[in-house]
């Protein structure tokens, strides 16, 4: 269970030299377990986090989310000397790296927008939009679950 960090107001640990902390071994952990949990499904969870949580269990673990629709960067944070140290553990609907991420909101915000600029359309227009942009993300999604390279690329056209 993450703990809140002791710090004062700057979140500084003093005693954490943020080059101790191995910020890339971490994240390849964290990327790892992620796919791992999105492929074996919630009876394997803890066991592909396993490795991971032993690897953060010395520090001390800030976790944060973001409040971002269709994307939500789930971080784990470490205080150190220089400042905080974050981790993405994930981003929602068993998205695990950047680059899916960034092809799902890439897949939303098209669909969002095929008929035009979002912000203008009335609340009938909108409300098709959003369910168009709905399903354009969660194809995407399983798309990327089910491991197809291909989701990743953007077409002029869209998501391929």
């Amino acid at each position: 269970m993450p703990v809140l960090a002791p710090y004062p107001d700057d979140g500084i640990d003093p005693a954490m030299p943020a080059n101790k902390v191995g910020e890339a071994r971490l994240q390849a952990l964290a990327t790892g377990a992620c796919r791992c949990a999105r492929e074996r499904g919630r009876a394997d969870k803890e066991a592909c986090w396993q490795d991971y949580k032993a690897a953060i269990a010395p520090f001390t673990i800030n976790g944060v989310a973001s409040a971002c629709a269709p994307i939500s960067t789930e971080l784990d944070c470490i205080a150190t000397d220089a400042g905080e140290n974050c981790i993405v553990t994930g981003y929602g609907n068993g998205i695990c790296t950047a680059e899916e991420a960034d092809a799902a909101d890439r897949a939303y915000t098209q669909a969002l927008n095929a008929e035009g600029k979002f912000s203008t359309p009335g609340e009938a227009a909108a409300r098709l939009a959003n369910e168009r942009a709905g399903a354009a993300f969660r194809d995407v999604v399983e798309r990327i679950r089910r491991g197809e390279r291909a989701a990743l690329r953007a077409s002029a056209g869209g998501y391929t």
